[in-house]
């Protein structure tokens, strides 16, 4: 399949789904619990990271929100592949970055590799959650690098990247840690005689195929980051970082969407995380005008926005992407460097930089579609 061909198809899609989650807004207690957990979580980082002068703060808040899961052990296991992948991710972009900074021919195409790597593994591997974290925290510690021209001045800027992750996961999993207390403290003073729904299993999909599917996966995604970290090598292109995030995240699936020659998961995500992203921008650069850079304003529109993506997130309306991609895109928003403030600039180099790394990828996958990496579809079928 051609991936520009289904990108109106899914647009609309995209835009249906999330119109039917807000039609049928339906408030339950697992989806306020959820929201109210992110929430907390989001707003103990930021409180943190301003206490502590950290210069990314929006980092933070992101990891706060990010590894938080409906249950206190799917969070407690996604902080921890989040803190070990940006500490391993950290360590070797320290090593690696100042030998090939100033090596462009050398920089750029070993910038792609991570990427690739990164992406093959986080697809079907074990631990996928802490192979993604790792590949994008060393590209970024490599990219830094070069610019920053030093070892120790690399270092600080790592040791920095980790402390607003750990300030993040941090807030999570306290927050997480409280509400699951609470909850079942509750479940044991008022039994119902009611049990969660368990998710059914994911079936295993064949080897050939999902080995093919990977590669290809990590072609497209090496290639994509070679070329924005040319562009933006010589170009000083904006929004490295998240043009950098935005080509690995949409590039991981489920290991039941990786049998199939058809790339639709992946131009699904695409889709949705655009959509997601500039429904988030434009009401939050419309809104922070009228909070002023004060505290309280800021902080009542940044839970009103995470709430209403977790929402939508925690939806079954095919609106979920959507809600979760609002909801990051919500706080690079608002939540800026190291302090409050209504200019909108740094928000839309944000954006900007996602909407470059979606335009590069799609270039990709239109023009390495018809390579023979991705099973045919009698080897796709179990």
């Amino acid at each position: 399949m051609n991936p520009l061909n289904s990108f109106a198809q899914l647009s609309r899609s995209a835009i249906f789904a999330l119109g039917r989650e807000l039609a049928a807004w339906k408030p339950s207690p697992e989806r306020a619990v959820f929201g109210a957990e992110a929430v907390l979580s989001v707003v103990l980082s930021v409180a943190l990271a301003h206490m502590l002068h950290l210069t990314n703060t929006w980092w933070a808040a992101i990891s706060g929100f990010a590894v938080m899961q409906t249950s206190f052990h799917g969070s407690l296991e996604r902080a921890t592949y989040r803190v070990l992948g940006t500490l391993l991710g950290a360590l070797v972009g320290v090593v690696v970055g100042p030998l090939i900074g100033d090596r462009p021919w050398l920089f750029i195409p070993m910038l792609g590799v991570i990427g690739g790597a990164c992406v093959y593994c986080g697809n079907g591997a074990v631990a996928s959650y802490a192979w993604v974290l790792g590949g994008i925290t060393s590209m970024l510690v490599t990219y830094e690098a070069h610019i920053l021209v030093s070892m120790e001045k690399t270092a600080s800027f790592a040791a920095l990247r980790v402390a607003e992750v750990l300030v993040g996961v941090l807030s999570c999993v306290v927050v997480a840690g409280l509400f699951h207390v609470v909850i079942e403290w509750r479940r044991r003073s008022h039994p119902d005689g009611t049990a969660l729904p368990q998710a059914p299993a994911t079936p295993t999909p064949p080897l050939r195929p999902l080995h093919a599917a990977r590669m290809l996966l990590g072609l497209q995604t090496g290639l994509s980051i070679a070329i924005i970290a040319a562009l933006t090598y010589t170009l000083n292109l904006p929004g490295f970082a998240q043009a950098l995030v935005t080509t690995i995240a949409v590039m991981v699936l489920p290991a039941a969407s990786l049998t199939s020659r058809d790339q639709r998961p992946v131009v699904q995500k695409m889709v949705q995380r655009v959509t997601g992203c500039l429904i988030a921008g434009a009401l939050g650069i419309a809104l922070l005008p009228l909070m002023n850079g004060k505290e309280i304003p800021c902080l009542i529109a940044l839970s009103c926005g995470v709430w209403i993506g977790c929402h939508v997130q925690s939806g079954s309306q095919g609106a979920s992407y959507v809600g979760r991609q609002f909801t990051i895109a919500f706080i690079m928003v608002f939540v800026q460097d190291h302090h409050w403030s209504a200019d909108p600039l740094p928000a839309l180099m944000r954006l900007e930089g996602i909407l470059i790394g979606i335009a590069t990828l799609a270039a990709m996958m239109f023009a390495t579609s018809n390579l023979p990496f991705l099973p045919s579809p009698d080897e796709a079928s179990p």
